[in-house]
């Protein structure tokens, strides 16, 4: 298969702030404050703000907790 071919399954390698949140089950600003702390990488083009998947992948990683027993 090509590369400029996507499957309609493909999830996107990119994600815009109103994507992540919605994905996140958070609202666009929260995703702002956790770029601005430093939590989460993005990449800027201008002032526009875009989420690779395997960026945010290794955030959940990171964030993931133990249930505690």
């Amino acid at each position: 298969m090509p590369r400029t071919q996507l499957r309609n399954d493909a999830q996107p390698e990119f994600y815009t702030v109103g994507q992540l949140a919605e994905l996140l089950q958070l609202t666009p600003m929260t995703i702002y404050r956790m770029v601005r702390r430093g939590d989460l990488t993005c990449h800027a083009i201008g002032r526009i703000k875009r989420f690779r998947r395997g960026d945010v992948e290794a955030f959940l990683q990171r964030a993931r907790r133990p249930v505690a027993g």
